[in-house]
Parts: C-alpha cells; sequence; structure tokens
C-alpha cells in the first residue's frame, strides 16, 4: 500500500507511488506554506483562525476566512496531483487536516525517531547503524525555503541542534571503530550543512591525516581557518591547532635529504608583492623580525588597516568579504616582496614593514590606500590606517 512520503529537510516534496509534488514548481508561496504547516501538524486538526493567522502575517483582509477556504481548494488541485485515492486534505468541524486514515511517512519525524532510539541504544553496532541512518536523513535546513517564518525558525534551530548532536555521535562511535573514511564522508557533508562547528572540522583533519592524506589535510585546515577568520575574525582554537602541528610532525618524521627539505621550503609557484601568511605565522616572523632588529638597529614598522563603514564601524557581511578581497590584492600589490602582511581579524590586515621611517611608512599607506580607492567603487565601505615602530615589546 502506498503511503505519503514527504520531506521536510532542504526542499520541500511530497510523493504517493510514482507521483511527486515540490516546492520547486511555480505555485504561491503562501499555498506551499499552508501544506507545510498542515503536514507539520498531521496529528490533530487545525482551526480555521489559526491557519488565517499562518497565511496572513501582520495583513488583514477584507474576509480572511472566504480567502482561506479559496486557498485550500487551490491547494487541494495541487496535492490531487499525487492521485491518490482518498482526500488528502479534509475539513471536520470547520478545522482542516491531513487525512488520517492515510499513512505518512516524514523525513523530519524519521530522523528525530532514529536519533532517539541510537541515543538509548546499548549495543554499539545497532547505536553506530541507527545514527547513521539518522545522519543519511538530514539533507538540509528544515523547509529552507520557508526558513524565516516564525513557526518554522524555531523547529529549524531544533533539528540543527539535533543533527550537530547526531554527527558527533556518528564521528565518536565511528572512531571507536577506526572507520576513517566514513568519518570523512560524514564530515565533508556535515561541513556544509554546519560550516561552523569545529568538532566536525577537527574530525575531519584528524581522519585525513591518520590517513596518511597530508596534503587534504592541510587544505582542510587552512579552509577553517580562513573560514572562521572571515566569519567571526577569530584564529582556530587551541586544539585545531595542536592537531594541525602534530599532524605536520608526524609528516616530517620520516627522513628526508636535503634536497628534498628545499624543495618542501621553497614555494611552489612564486607570487609577485608582498607575502601572505596566516596570522600566527606573521607573530612568529615579527618576533623573529624584532629580535633582530635590537640587535641590527634596523626599523621595523607595523601598520594596520581596518574596513568600516561611513560610521566608523562594522559592514555587512558581503560587503565587507568583497573589500576584504580587493585590499587584499591592493596590498600585495602594493608593497615589496620583502614584507609581510596577515588578517588580522574579520575587517582588519596588519603589515610588517622593513627599514622604513614615518615618512615613508605614510607613503606605503597612501599608496595601498589610492589603489583600494580606485577598485572598490562601494561609496559605503570606508578604509582607514595606522602604524607605529615598536620599541620595548616583551617577547
Amino acid at each position: 500500500m502506498n503511503k505519503l512520503r514527504v520531506t521536510m529537510f532542504g526542499e520541500f516534496s511530497i510523493s504517493y507511488g510514482e507521483n511527486t509534488i515540490s516546492e520547486h514548481s511555480k505555485r504561491s508561496k503562501k499555498l506551499w506554506l499552508l501544506l507545510q504547516y498542515l503536514i507539520v501538524h498531521h496529528t490533530r486538526a487545525i482551526a480555521q483562525y489559526e491557519l488565517i493567522d499562518i497565511l496572513s502575517g501582520d495583513e488583514e483582509g477584507s474576509n480572511p476566512t472566504s480567502a482561506l477556504k479559496t486557498q485550500i481548494h487551490r491547494l487541494r488541485d495541487i496535492v490531487s496531483e499525487l492521485q491518490c485515492k482518498q482526500p488528502i486534505i479534509i475539513c471536520t468541524n470547520g478545522a482542516y487536516s491531513i487525512n488520517p486514515e492515510i499513512e505518512i511517512e516524514i523525513d523530519a519525524e524519521e530522523f528525530e525517531k532514529a536519533f532517539k532510539a541510537a541515543s538509548s541504544a546499548e549495543n554499539p553496532d545497532e547505536k553506530t547503524k541507527l545514527i547513521l541512518s539518522a545522519v543519511s536523513l538530514y539533507s538540509g535546513d528544515f523547509l529552507s525555503k520557508s526558513a524565516y517564518e516564525s513557526w518554522v525558525v524555531p523547529l529549524n534551530t531544533y533539528y540543527r541542534s539535533v543533527y550537530s548532536k547526531a554527527v558527533r555521535m556518528a564521528i565518536e562511535l565511528l572512531s571507536k571503530a577506526g572507520k576513517l573514511h566514513d568519518i570523512i564522508a560524514i564530515c565533508s557533508k556535515a561541513s556544509v550543512i554546519i560550516p561552523y562547528d569545529e568538532f566536525v572540522h577537527y574530525s575531519h583533519i584528524k581522519a585525513l591525516a591518520e590517513l596518511g592524506d597530508y596534503e587534504s589535510a592541510q587544505k582542510q585546515y587552512d579552509n577553517v581557518t580562513a573560514l572562521m577568520k572571515n566569519k567571526f575574525g577569530i584564529a582556530p582554537s587551541k586544539e585545531l591547532v595542536e592537531l594541525h602541528d602534530t599532524a605536520l610532525k608526524s609528516h616530517m618524521n620520516n627522513q628526508a635529504s636535503i634536497e628534498e627539505v628545499i624543495t618542501d621550503l621553497m614555494e611552489q609557484q612564486l607570487v609577485p608583492g608582498a607575502f601572505f601568511c596566516d596570522y600566527q605565522i606573521f607573530k612568529h616572523l615579527f618576533q623573529l623580525e624584532f629580535r633582530d632588529a635590537q640587535r641590527t638597529g634596523v626599523c621595523i614598522n607595523i601598520c594596520l588597516l581596518t574596513i568600516c563603514n561611513s560610521d566608523g564601524e562594522l559592514p555587512q557581511q558581503n560587503p565587507l568579504s568583497k573589500a576584504m578581497n580587493r585590499l587584499q590584492d591592493c596590498i600585495a600589490r602594493s608593497l615589496r616582496g620583502s614584507d609581510i602582511f596577515a588578517r588580522y581579524s574579520m575587517n582588519q590586515y596588519v603589515i610588517m614593514l622593513f627599514n622604513t621611517n614615518e615618512q615613508t611608512g605614510e607613503l606605503v599607506m597612501k599608496r595601498i590606500e589610492k589603489a583600494f580607492r580606485r577598485e572598490n567603487t562601494n561609496q559605503g565601505i570606508d578604509l582607514k590606517y595606522s602604524f607605529t615602530t615598536p620599541r620595548n615589546a616583551r617577547l
């Protein structure tokens, strides 16, 4: 016997036998919203006033009850494409519901059921099977195209939280079983769905390193550090840095010739302009150069460039990201190959200039500013800079 199969994660769709309808088709968003609400609450009959509130929001029509009936009629036309032998939407005592006589299977409910079963299971193999089933069911945000509806927001937050817990449970179980390839597969998917979960990235890098794929582990680490810096203006956690260092050390344990060391040290392709690096590397390089400068008397200037809006505050994410990319290019082209710079925060770059004084440092900053003004056409974006000569820094 056929049943209604509903997908809530990612794109909303309903299947019955070989027939499928989805929100991808060009129908009114309100109709899909109405259908979604009926399905989410399929275990009860929903009063008209509740559905009217969902459809109208802050709008008030002259005859909302009549408008609801019209929408229900249109909705019945849509679900009739499924060719179900029984009416899918019924009305009982003025309240609407999904026909309780029709068997319905919803991915969100199956996901939650599998997670709860896995959480209570004691046998490791059964626990792993259940949690992997749960993880596979979650393919994206709950009702993603309706994510900003007030009644969808808490549900989306809840299911995302459960998914994060499910992924962690799956990784821990697979780690104990030594199933590194499975961990990588789960982390690859999870890093797209919950991109700011550092445990996922940590587990991904660790699994790649344990398999000996150090190149992919390094790329993953670089991607994570860039993501955290661009989105939140923060450096990777101590645990992630320690994992990275340990993975590299184990990679370097094998004996190598001096030629192999030189090849590894050299840049794969010489990039013109200043040297751009991670801030932690910048920090180590500064400490080395500062020690040498104290001995030789060579002057070092530290410059800080900040992107802000016309009010001096942090710009919105999209224009900020574009401006920071343009500024990075401008800095690289405007400096010498011996100069070093790094991204310090979400909207700042820090530069180390050698053999410069206040006057030449000002000229360098003006050159960068001029190049940035020429390439950045957004009038709401501003660039500020400051520089100083460290004297008695404590190392």
